[in-house]
């Protein structure tokens, strides 16, 4: 007996018809969408903003909307936080602003507008806005959660642009600079440690150890963008260099 074959039906060709058009996306959502950098939630959380840097008033606006999904930095699983602007550089107490605290929260909306007046369309092409989200303690160790920067030159004069960030923890991490010559290595640091520390500049610093006579050869190169400590808009700066039992350097 031989089994009988199985015979499928002939298959007609695909017509030659045009493929649905996609639908297309609302302009108003595509514009919307286009405006923000990242909607992307990490493990510190994200913060909504807006700039807008007015040309002929010479004042940044800056609208902070809310962040959603922040770190809990309590015992009870929440936070208290606030959001601090800092432009660099600078180390002035009137190039920082911040916002009201809102208590037990990890998804504050603040919907708060600070504005920084007197600023220059240099100013705007050269420096950097810093957003630093914190939480209140109650003893007064404010506790870091994570931070955001905008270089303002990114900003178009007359123009809000809105912000939808992650945030971010910059760890300071000394890098080298330059290859090593003779055994001896550049690092360069940046000098703003810290959740509520000032930009105070960069120093550039070449280290040696020699194993044959038992020193290590620190040398100073340059330093950058120091703070102004004299009514002059200057500084007379000096180095000193400190050799801790934690086998750290302290500059």
């Amino acid at each position: 007996h031989i089994p009988a074959a199985r015979i499928n039906p002939p298959v007609n060709p695909p017509a030659n018809n045009p493929a649905p058009p996609r639908p297309t996306q609302d302009r108003t959502t595509q514009d919307e969408d286009n405006e923000y950098d990242s909607d992307d939630a990490t493990t510190l959380g994200s913060l909504e903003f807006s700039l807008l840097y007015e040309q002929e008033n010479h004042a940044l606006h800056c609208c902070i909307v809310k962040a959603k999904g922040l770190k809990p930095m309590d015992s009870n699983g929440l936070a208290d936080p606030y959001v601090k602007l800092h432009l660099l550089p600078g180390a002035s107490k009137s190039n920082k602003l911040r916002t009201k605290t809102l208590k037990t929260t990890l998804n504050p909306v603040w919907n708060e507008t600070l504005v920084y007046h007197g600023i220059t369309d240099d100013e705007m092409s050269r420096k950097t806005l810093r957003l630093s989200v914190s939480d209140e303690d109650k003893f007064g160790h404010n506790e870091f959660i994570g931070e955001t920067r905008v270089a303002l030159k990114k900003l178009k004069f007359d123009q809000k642009k809105n912000f939808n960030v992650c945030l971010e923890r910059v760890i300071p991490v000394k890098k080298a600079v330059g290859g090593s010559a003779r055994g001896m290595a550049l690092y360069e640091d940046d000098l703003n440690e810290g959740e509520d520390s000032e930009e105070r500049g960069r120093i550039l610093v070449s280290l040696m150890y020699s194993s044959q006579q038992g020193r290590l050869l620190v040398g100073v190169v340059r330093c950058a963008h120091l703070a102004a400590m004299d009514s002059n808009g200057y500084s007379d700066p000096f180095v000193k260099v400190y050799v801790l039992r934690l086998a750290a350097v302290s500059l």
